[in-house]
């Protein structure tokens, strides 16, 4: 074998090992997140008994950090110093629990469900899951309304080669893209993908479609309502809505 194909075969096989020592290290990274969360869940479902015997609860599915006053949020915090449960003295609730596992309230306990920019982070058959348990959760006359990226107005955009429409994102992008190499695919692979978060991906017809098969009885689409959804340039432009009642 002559010596350049040894130097070349060598740096293969060593790009090949630091390749396999990391797929290693990211699987145990993995591994420890989901004994975590596993640990939080069994904390969580004692917690969500606190609940037990109230009526007309406000919750907040997938709140991250807008924690509402007065209202039940949920969502997953994975780092260790993350508190299981919280409760404050107006009332306000957050629980740590992993919502791929369902809602674990009580039958018609809930007077209104509300989720904005979470069920895309859910695998299709996980979501239907929640929305079913939404359903059951909810009082005859509650109503879940749940707030999802607009796709339809992204690729409308990108097929009008529209640079203007995505100007809103660049924030969010600017640390994953390199500019030279920028492109308007970008921002779509942003909103179907935003770097592996998201795990599927709803229209207006799609999500009217599942909710009325998990048990609605009146769903439509809706519009930005202040009073209750995200409030920023971003979510506005770049969502749409649908409300749902039992």
């Amino acid at each position: 074998m002559n010596e350049p194909l040894q130097i070349t075969l060598k740096r293969g096989v060593k790009k090949w090992l630091r390749r396999q020592n990391w797929n290693v290290r990211r699987a145990s990274r993995t591994l420890h997140v989901e004994q975590r969360i596993q640990r939080t869940n069994k904390l969580a479902l004692s917690n969500f008994k606190r609940l037990s015997g109230r009526s007309g609860m406000k919750v907040h599915l997938g709140c991250g950090p807008d924690v509402r006053a007065g209202w039940i949020n949920i969502d997953l915090n994975t780092a260790r110093s993350a508190k299981p449960f919280e409760e404050s003295a107006d009332g306000t609730v957050y629980i740590n629990y992993d919502l791929r596992l369902g809602l674990p309230l009580e039958n018609a306990s809930c007077g209104l469900v509300y989720s904005s920019h979470f069920f895309e982070h859910l695998e299709y058959e996980c979501g239907v899951k929640l929305m079913e348990d939404c359903s059951r959760a909810l009082q005859l006359g509650g109503k879940f309304r749940i707030v999802l990226p607009d796709m339809k107005s992204l690729f409308q955009a990108y097929l009008k080669k529209d640079a203007e429409f995505f100007k809103l994102l660049d924030p969010l992008l600017a640390p994953e893209i390199e500019p030279a190499t920028a492109t308007l695919i970008d921002y779509i692979n942003y909103g179907v993908y935003q770097f592996g978060e998201h795990k599927y991906i709803y229209d207006e017809e799609k999500l009217i479609k599942v909710l009325g098969s998990v048990g609605f009885s009146q769903v439509g689409a809706s519009s930005f309502q202040p009073e209750v959804d995200v409030n920023t340039p971003t979510r506005k432009k770049y969502s749409f809505y649908v409300e749902a009642a039992k």
